[in-house]
């Protein structure tokens, strides 16, 4: 038989009763393997895994004639799942084209052409994949899936009318053919026997952060502030909880360790962390196949996933509501973006992209810099169009005459400016995809470039004193926007920054305040008593109205949703903006 339908290319399914206990590798392909696992189910474990090989190889070694006509269907949607993650969406399609043909389940339809549509729109089809959403019978796909149908079918209308726009070929709005990269993805529909059948100890829940190496110091922030919300919950039971910390370090594999340790051995209900991003595509696939809800709080937010939620601001979140102000009130059209090398930085700065150029404005220009440096002359220098000035001739030209002409032969600073070329500003706005500290040394280069008076936009971790410290008047009128709103507080946000305050004698931050919000997350869903890790996950889904530190939240596609305020820099000080943000 099938298992129920679940979000993304992971491995997602539920037993709905409490069967004998397995062990982790009991459930693992191997030669010895349980007889009632099917060659598709071994090929589901290996795919879980991330062995796309294996799991092809097991698919292949199979005689399709050998499968159950029912079960047909299910062996060419996970052939098609694995070509996706192979970065072969033409094959992908082909595969899922055989799926929804061999299906003998009407009620899967829906599912598979959201697949073969998915595959199409990382093939750049997007014309093909449009068309397939919009046969999609809404009707007979549960509501988070409809959702997903809708928010692609944009995304392929918009990459249409992009391209059309440009006279090319129609391309992935993101520019890559990840499909998660672009925020959607496929269904996969599993065998349960492929999940781990350990026990839950319901009063338990793990945290999933670094305690030692160069990320101590945020798990220690992160295990303060959930310690401080189950220490001080208004709910009596809050206190019956225990949690279990353990090191994720600083790579991948340690936080896969510390992640089945806290399963494994400590049989947590739910995990907070991870809180870096290393191995979060590995650590979604794992959740899925122990059942047990992660509440992330790394930057990068990583795959959709069924187990994996994200209480870290979103950078469509920060992004969307800073562009439509910059643009609408402020006149914004052009954009020059700075932004880190790495995946927090192109992230952002791909997002802030996409924004702008749905609502018609340009990016003039986008650089990244090696996050490691502290010189940052090279990447401004491009901006300003000062990095080449062999292709300025005729300026240079004018220059050389005009030192002719007032006998000036050498260069000092009052005589600069007839040797050097000025900067060339055809933007309105320079977006800083880095923290305050960074942005702190990067505006001043551009000023030092003689490139004064430029208007910056910001992200959430500007929200420090930092910013001007550093940039002093040169970040004057700034904006950017903030989750963890100390200047307007709510009540629930004054009393978090108090109390914190309080107990720790320092001050808290917005990486503080997040981790609050997680633990206020599982708190509220551990009041419905579930009965086991999987039907946690199920009230998380639908979770709405949590007081936490940086205001009410709900979860929305797995998402903490919150209203970011915005925040504008004036004469130093950091002041809301209150007019346009509707």
């Amino acid at each position: 038989m099938l298992n129920r339908i679940l979000p993304l290319c992971l491995l997602l399914s539920a037993c709905g009763t409490e069967p004998v206990r397995k062990t982790h590798s009991d459930a693992q392909p191997s030669d010895s393997a349980p007889t009632q696992i099917s060659a598709v189910g071994k090929a589901q474990a290996y795919y879980q895994k991330g062995d796309l090989k294996g799991a092809l190889e097991t698919l292949d070694s199979v005689s399709l004639s050998t499968i159950d006509v029912k079960d047909r269907s299910e062996y060419w949607n996970l052939k098609g799942l694995i070509e996706l993650s192979a970065k072969h969406p033409d094959l992908a399609a082909q595969n899922f084209h055989h799926a929804i043909e061999e299906n003998q389940t009407p009620e899967y339809r829906g599912y598979y052409q959201y697949n073969l549509a998915t595959a199409f729109f990382n093939a750049s089809k997007n014309q093909e994949s449009f068309d397939i959403l919009g046969a999609i019978d809404l009707g007979s796909i549960d509501p988070n899936q409809q959702r997903k149908v809708l928010a692609l079918k944009n995304k392929a209308s918009l990459a249409m009318a992009i391209a059309k726009k440009k006279g090319t070929v129609t391309t992935t709005i993101s520019g890559s053919p990840d499909a998660t990269t672009a925020g959607v993805g496929p269904v996969m529909i599993t065998s349960p026997a492929i999940t781990f059948q350990g026990p839950t100890n319901r009063k338990k829940i793990g945290l999933l952060i670094p305690l030692t190496g160069k990320y101590e110091a945020f798990g220690k922030k992160v295990q303060h502030a959930v310690e401080l919300a189950f220490q001080h919950s208004n709910d009596s039971q809050a206190k019956e909880y225990e949690l279990v910390a353990e090191d994720g370090g600083e790579t991948a594999e340690s936080q896969m360790k510390a992640l089945q340790k806290l399963v494994e051995t400590d049989q947590v209900v739910a995990i907070i962390g991870p809180v870096i991003s290393k191995g979060i595509d590995a650590l979604a696939t794992k959740s899925a196949f122990y059942q047990v809800p992660l509440i992330s709080l790394a930057q990068v937010q990583g795959p959709l996933a069924s187990h994996l939620f994200f209480c870290s601001v979103s950078t469509k979140d920060q992004v969307s509501q800073t562009v439509h102000y910059a643009m609408t009130n402020k006149g914004y059209t052009k954009f020059a973006i700075v932004a880190p090398s790495n995946k927090p930085g192109e992230e952002m700065a791909q997002t802030f992209k996409d924004e702008v150029t749905s609502k018609n404005g340009e990016i003039v220009h986008l650089e990244y810099y090696d996050p490691n440096i502290t010189d940052f002359r090279a990447p401004v220098d491009k901006v300003l169009s000062l990095a080449h000035p062999e292709k300025r001739v005729a300026e240079q030209k004018e220059l050389a005459e005009k030192r002719k002409e007032l006998n000036i032969t050498r260069k000092t600073t009052r005589t600069a400016q007839y040797f050097n070329l000025p900067p060339i500003v055809d933007f309105d706005a320079v977006f800083v995809a880095d923290e305050a500290k960074t942005a702190g040394q990067i505006i001043p280069t551009f000023t030092y470039r003689d490139a004064k008076n430029l208007k910056y936009i910001g992200i959430t971790s500007w929200n420090s004193s930092q910013l001007v410290q550093r940039a002093q008047d040169q970040v004057e009128d700034a904006i950017f926007p903030v989750a963890f709103n100390t200047i307007e507080a709510t009540n629930d946000t004054k009393a978090f920054y108090d109390l914190y305050t309080s107990t720790y004698n320092t001050t808290p931050g917005e990486l503080d305040a997040l981790a609050f919000d997680a633990a206020s997350l599982i708190l509220k869903g551990l009041k419905n008593a579930p009965s086991s890790r999987d039907e946690l996950r199920v009230i998380l889904e639908s979770t709405s109205g949590v007081q936490g530190a940086t205001g009410e939240f709900s979860i929305l596609d797995h998402h903490c949703s919150r209203k970011l305020a915005l925040v504008k820099v004036v004469k130093g000080k950091f002041e809301m903006i209150k007019d346009g943000l509707n």
